[in-house]
């Protein structure tokens, strides 16, 4: 028994000592760094032998589908023109991809062979018409796309104009007024189309589309009043729909549902790997208490929640007060401060509100600091997700260094600053209010400046940053006593940066199958070193 403690003890000595050893830190991430290049580079190779296309990963996916549809269309056993008809426009949108001819040549050509973008159309066609959806309606389809016959379209306007209007030819109509970029004339189609026949999704999601797109509340409030039509929709679609409407339901049930249902795994394992490399860092500022691995989920979990009545601001900034960043000089600045700034900074403390009974009663401000850094960890956790779906998530060590710390350090900041003003019955007022507004002017100031923003002066953003970060690290130096783990935080941050930068070099090979994909992905890198060494060197001694 004393053996087996012996053991216990001179593994935790071994790795006590090496999370502390600077030259085994820096060695390990080197040959973790390395190693993800090696990846990289083995993806690149393989890519260039097997002679992969060159066309983006949503060309491809655009072309499989519609070859798949194809195929399931020719082997149907019963006509499906309602899928014929999609499967046509989608046909019509990757026709440059297919044909090297103009859409006159291509309609001139399919009139002769039957054949479209080397698709037997014509075949397709017989096989899917109906009496209620004749073949005449899909020829004069695409005789008014493609040609641009006059009396082809007019014919499809009459029987889109009939009563009832004739199925699927105010869809087709519709689709042909988008081709030819008149979205309100469109947008009445689809309604039409959908109005009328409760089994055209297509139609009715495209209406919704474009009535959420230009913002058309007539037309939304008509769209509203029909049961189930916005229920069927994307659940995207439903969140845009419910912001512009003012329905917080629907906007957060669209959200919710849209979440649940388009996080891939990989994005969602990225994330929360992201996130607990921060909290074992902070968790290691919490002293000896008893529980303190796991009563911060709670402030993490009101961070999460944060993010939802931030969104519902956000919609209420921009469809009804027109707030936008790309307005002109200084309108685009008070966006960034009065709009994402503001409220922000505002929507992740009321939610540390919750917690402020039981800090009162602890009555230390060191406590604060560290339960406002979990409730803004929390928020950058759910809003990386939406960034690693719209960017990729080769950004993830960028955003690990500084958006994702940015939040834990302004919502810290104004955390302590608050318990402190409560603690000394509103004698500090003064100061929670000015620490309050410097971090919305930080926040919004660091969005305002940043490189997607100002090429040429991305770097204004940093400094920010840098200031941010260095006031919350002296805070934390100032009223917590860091617990020395068997584990130091300082290896936690070199091998989790290590790891997220190898991954964004792998991602950059495999999103691109370019060496310039990696060049571009280990560039945003560097460009973050100088603010990974100030962490290194604030860590050092924890």
């Amino acid at each position: 028994m004393s053996e087996e403690r012996s053991l216990f003890h001179g593994w935790r000595a071994r790795t006590h000592y090496l999370t502390r050893n600077r030259h085994f830190l820096l060695r390990t991430a080197a040959s973790i760094i390395a190693i993800g290049m090696i990846i990289a580079c083995l993806i690149v190779i393989g890519s260039v032998r097997q002679g992969e296309p060159t066309q983006s990963q949503a060309d491809l996916s655009a072309l499989s589908r519609l070859h798949e549809e194809f195929h399931r269309l020719r082997h149907e056993t019963t006509p499906q023109p309602r899928q014929f008809a999609l499967w046509l426009r989608m046909l019509l949108a990757q026709l440059p991809q297919l044909v090297e001819e103009n859409e006159k040549d291509a309609f001139q050509k399919f009139t002769q062979t039957g054949k479209l973008g080397g698709y037997e159309v014509a075949q397709l066609l017989q096989q899917h018409a109906t009496t209620g959806a004749p073949a005449g309606l899909f020829q004069n389809f695409l005789a008014a796309a493609l040609a641009g016959d006059p009396g082809a379209q007019q014919q499809l306007e009459q029987n889109a104009r009939a009563l009832p209007p004739e199925m699927l030819a105010a869809e087709l109509l519709g689709s042909v007024q988008k081709r030819r970029n008149n979205i309100p004339a469109a947008m009445e189609a689809f309604y039409t189309e959908g109005l009328h026949f409760a089994d055209a999704s297509a139609s009715r999601e495209e209406a919704l589309h474009l009535a959420v797109t230009r913002r058309d509340l007539q037309l939304l409030r008509a769209i509203a009043a029909q049961p189930g039509w916005i229920e069927s929709c994307h659940p995207l679609l439903q969140h845009h729909a419910g912001s512009l409407l003012g329905d917080l339901w629907m906007q957060w049930r669209g959200l919710f549902l849209h979440r649940l249902n388009e996080i891939p795994y990989g994005v969602l394992i990225l994330a929360f790997f992201t996130a607990a490399l921060w909290y074992f860092i902070l968790v290691q500022h919490s002293g000896h208490e008893r529980w303190r691995w796991v009563r911060p989920i709670a402030a993490l979990t009101a961070g999460v929640a944060s993010v939802w009545p931030t969104l519902t601001i956000y919609a209420y900034q921009e469809f009804v007060q027109g707030m936008t960043p790309d307005a002109p000089f200084p309108h685009d600045l008070i966006y960034y401060i009065v709009g994402v700034g503001l409220r922000e900074e505002g929507c992740k403390l009321m939610l540390f509100a919750l917690f402020l009974p039981w800090l009162m009663w602890r009555r230390t401000p060191g406590l604060a600091l560290l339960t406002g850094a979990f409730v803004g960890l929390g928020f950058s956790l759910e809003e990386n997700i939406g960034y690693y779906q719209d960017f990729g998530s080769s950004i993830a060590w960028t955003r690990f260094l500084s958006a994702n710390f940015l939040h834990i350090s302004l919502t810290g900041i104004c955390a302590h600053s608050l318990c402190r003003m409560l603690l000394t019955r509103f004698a500090r007022a003064d100061e929670f209010i000015a620490t309050f507004l410097l971090a919305v002017i930080a926040h919004g100031a660091y969005d305002y400046l940043s490189p997607g923003r100002l090429d040429d002066n991305g770097w204004l953003s940093a400094i920010v940053l840098i200031l941010c970060a260095a006031r919350f690290i002296d805070l934390l130096g100032e009223e917590t006593r860091p617990v020395h783990l068997t584990i130091a935080p300082r290896a936690v941050f070199t091998f989790g940066s290590a790891i997220l930068i190898a991954i964004s070099l792998i991602l950059g090979a495999w999103n691109t199958h370019t060496m310039a994909g990696v060049a571009n992905a280990g560039q945003e890198c560097l460009s973050m070193i100088p603010i990974a060494l100030l962490y290194w060197r604030k860590f050092e001694h924890a």
